[in-house]
């Protein structure tokens, strides 16, 4: 009977081994996968995190350089439209002058029946006058107009880019959260396995 049980004591410390060997690589495969399933989290989540940063930046720099571009654009645009009405002032005055001089100059004897002329001229001058300034007016307020909508659509991608930095704070506080997250599954593992050691110690000790 001391052999039958000394047998059984044998095949039953053979098979507890075996349990606890698979029990074991079970659980370092477990950790394992957990690990790399972290990484792989990880990863990914860099990724998206560079992806993000990367679209974000080109659409930035695109939007600053088509918004200086567009800028500038209007900024020639006036300055070529006042040298215009400047140059164009600047000759009807100087045609003005020019007329006038003449006039003056004319014989007494004619001076009546130019008179009249000067004044249609003159009416003819001011009218032409007037059309170019409202002209000028009109084309100014409609570039001040274009100009305004340029600010409002500034404005309004100045928005949607400090949405865009929310944003990509906020993922980067999801990412403090991961890796905390990571840091507080490796302590608890850790601790798992120094507990499962010990308990196989004690169970070892035990069984002596």
């Amino acid at each position: 009977m001391v052999q039958m049980y000394d047998r059984d004591l044998d095949e039953a410390e053979e098979q507890y081994q075996m349990a606890l060997r698979n029990h074991l690589i079970h659980i370092d495969d477990l950790i394992a996968l957990q690990q790399s399933r972290l990484k792989g989290l990880h990863v990914e989540f860099e990724r998206d995190v560079m992806i993000i940063k990367d679209e974000y930046d080109r659409e930035r720099k695109d939007i600053e350089r088509t918004h200086e571009l567009e800028t500038e654009e209007l900024r020639e645009m006036i300055q070529t439209i006042t040298d215009e009405e400047h140059s164009k002032l600047q000759q009807m005055s100087s045609d003005f002058e020019a007329l006038r001089e003449e006039t003056k100059n004319r014989n007494v004897e004619e001076l009546e029946g130019m008179k009249f002329i000067l004044i249609g001229k003159i009416e003819e001058l001011d009218k032409e006058f007037q059309v170019h300034y409202n002209q000028f007016s009109s084309e100014t307020k409609q570039v001040a107009k274009s100009y305004e909508q340029k600010l409002e659509l500034n404005k309004n991608l100045s928005t949607e880019i400090s949405h865009l930095n929310r944003t990509i704070d906020r993922n980067r506080h999801k990412k403090m959260y991961w890796q905390m997250k990571t840091e507080q599954n490796d302590r608890e593992f850790t601790q798992r396995n120094k507990m499962l050691t010990q308990e196989k110690m004690n169970i070892y000790k035990h069984y002596k």
